[in-house]
């Protein structure tokens, strides 16, 4: 709610203030970029200090800034804004795989998949949401009323979740302090398949990114529909995502002994035919579009649920899970900090073939990664 309205917001702020695609392609940049390094930062905090205080803090300030957003009208003033609502969205991802690698044991595949769908079911409920309240109350009013419910959740946070279950010891606690962080750091970035989950991560999250910030103005401008009509229809992204995640996990657990790196394989591979179809016939008819929409987002998030949920509850016991899964998802939001203004600049440019041609070529090298990973794991066995 105080993230995917810069993107229900963003056909409004175009016609309101005139700023060009790439302008705004700089805000999302901005947010990419702290996201990211609240992500590696927050990532090895969650480990020292728990998880629950992060997060808190983290509802409260991106209220804040989410209010403060619907004030600006400087492209600078946005900027600063939305990238310090970045680092306070990013204490929230560390934090819940925490503590839900503190409460579950086994099944992990399903149980990642299920919870990692979170916040597309914050998507699927935004979007339309927010679309309703831009088009009926002016695009400020989509960052004035959420704030809102984020410090309401807040106190429920504080008040209701435990972090693990009572009496249990933390499996993996880090040191706390700066000697501690530099520690985490290095102990990460020594593994080989981290890093190369990571990196493949980045790639998906190209198309991710694209996906999530240019969607409503994709529907808007192709098929000449309302800003509330685009909201509804963009919602089909994480409707799709969240079926994949759920399917995508479960069938990791059913796989296990093959590894879950195949299936985030196949569909990586799947998704990569889903855009191909996307370049050539999305433009003939709203229908096709809308199932093609729903096609990418579950064949996009299952895998993107897979290597920031699983794998890194998978890794908690040697680098400890909110570590895992801050660098991970951290290294996939400096690719969106490059791709959310390049992509700004394609379809400026090149027209939306070329934002869709750029996010399969992601694809495509993603796959190759990760192919790379379980070829080298078939050479050692």
């Amino acid at each position: 709610m105080a993230r995917l309205n810069f993107s229900i917001a963003l056909p409004s702020i175009i016609e309101d203030l005139q700023y060009s695609k790439f302008a705004l392609g700089l805000i999302g940049g901005a947010f990419s970029i702290s996201y990211a390094i609240g992500q590696f930062v927050n990532g090895q905090l969650v480990d020292s200090l728990g998880a629950k205080r992060i997060a808190v803090f983290g509802l409260i300030l991106s209220g804040i800034m989410s209010m403060l957003f619907g004030y600006a009208d400087l492209l600078l003033l946005f900027v600063i804004v939305w990238s310090i609502n970045g680092y306070a969205q990013s204490t929230g991802w560390p934090s819940v795989v925490k503590i839900i690698s503190n409460w579950f044991r086994s099944n992990i595949g399903t149980v990642g998949g299920i919870f990692g769908s979170c916040f597309l079911v914050g998507n699927l409920m935004a979007w339309p949401l927010l679309g309703y309240i831009a088009a009926n109350f002016g695009w400020r009013a989509a960052f004035l009323s959420p704030p809102l419910l984020l410090f309401l959740m807040a106190l429920l946070l504080y008040l209701f979740v435990d972090e693990k279950p009572e009496g249990e010891e933390d499996i993996y606690l880090r040191e706390k302090g700066i000697s501690g962080v530099k520690a985490g750091f290095k102990q990460i970035l020594l593994s080989k398949k981290i890093v190369s989950i990571s990196l493949a991560y980045t790639l998906l999250q190209f198309v991710r990114s694209g996906f999530t910030l240019w969607a409503p103005s994709y529907l808007f401008e192709i098929y000449s529909l309302s800003v509330d009509v685009a909201g509804c229809i963009a919602a089909v992204i994480p409707l799709g995502g969240i079926f994949g995640s759920a399917i995508s996990g479960w069938l990791s657990d059913k796989a296990e002994r093959f590894g879950r790196l195949p299936i985030i394989f196949v569909l990586i591979i799947s998704l990569s035919l889903v855009l191909l179809t996307f370049y050539n016939a999305a433009s003939y008819s709203l229908q096709l579009g809308i199932a093609l929409l729903f096609l990418a987002g579950l064949t996009l998030y299952g895998p993107h649920t897979l290597m920031a949920t699983v794998i890194p509850i998978e890794h908690k016991e040697d680098h400890g899970a909110a570590s895992v899964a801050g660098f991970i998802d951290g290294m996939g939001y400096i690719g969106s900090t490059f791709a959310d203004p390049f992509i700004g600049w394609i379809v400026d440019s090149q027209g939306w073939n070329g934002a869709v041609t750029f996010w399969l070529a992601s694809s495509f090298s993603s796959a190759f990664l990760i192919g790379m990973l379980i070829w080298t794991g078939l050479k050692r066995r």
